[in-house]
């Protein structure tokens, strides 16, 4: 029996996933007429559970197209909080949020601005008018952004334009176009956000809206191959030794 425990303590180091799982790439790109030839884009990776239409994992890097000199020269936010995640049978696939802090506090959600339903959402991004988590105290903006993808049922199908126009982002961090560190939000006491007249009723805060979004199956490195076959190798060989034993 310790060669069967050592061969599934073998495969659990090699990070086996779900048997229905699969890890994929996403880029989505808002784009921004005011900050052109810069725009926002998020890049990053998560799970796919196609039987569940489960995302997880989902993280990757925020673009701030606000900074900079060029494309090259953007400031890139950390997004590593997955907090929210539906599925939409209407639309055929799933969405998911990514945040930059673990809380999904984004935007006002107190009386002084309406009392909207949620803290983060692209539909009360547009009704509070983009004002930050927090406000009126600079201070206790905690400086939050996300991204919301959308994962059709067939993960790497090109997305209709009705998918498109519900992908959205928000950027709350207190960052200058010169990469400074300001009060309030991006802009003041707004943040700066990315979503479609069709999707939500307004473009973004700064005019941003969302164009595109690719997915991608990720392609293990060959090092990973080499190691994968490594292992189920080993776990042959203890078998057969098994077999000869019994």
């Amino acid at each position: 029996m310790k060669h069967f425990a050592f061969a599934a303590a073998l495969l659990a180091a090699f990070g086996t996933a779900p048997a229905h799982a699969a890890t994929y790439t996403v880029t989505t790109t808002w784009l921004e007429p005011q900050t052109q030839p810069k725009n926002t884009v998020f890049q990053g990776s998560f799970l796919y559970d196609e039987a569940t239409h489960t995302v997880s994992g989902l993280q990757g890097l925020l673009s701030e197209s606000m900074t900079g000199m060029n494309a090259a020269s953007m400031v890139w936010l950390p997004l590593n909080y997955q907090l929210q995640s539906w599925h939409d049978a209407s639309l055929g696939g799933t969405f998911a949020a990514v945040f930059k802090n673990g809380t999904t506090a984004t935007f006002c959600s107190t009386a002084m601005c309406g009392s909207p339903t949620d803290d983060w959402s692209p539909q009360t991004g547009v009704a509070v008018g983009g004002i930050y988590a927090g406000f009126p105290v600079a201070r206790n903006n905690a400086g939050n952004a996300y991204a919301l993808i959308f994962v059709p049922d067939n993960p790497t199908a090109a997305l209709t334009q009705a998918q498109v126009d519900k992908l959205a982002y928000a950027d709350c961090t207190p960052t200058a176009p010169g990469g400074m560190m300001m009060g309030g939000g991006m802009m003041g006491a707004v943040c700066m956000t990315g979503t479609s007249l069709a999707g939500y009723g307004a473009v973004g805060t700064m005019d941003g809206y969302p164009v595109s979004q690719t997915i991608a199956a990720a392609v293990p490195e060959p090092d990973s191959y080499a190691l994968l076959l490594a292992g189920l190798g080993l776990m042959g060989a203890l078998v057969r030794r098994r077999q000869r034993e019994a």
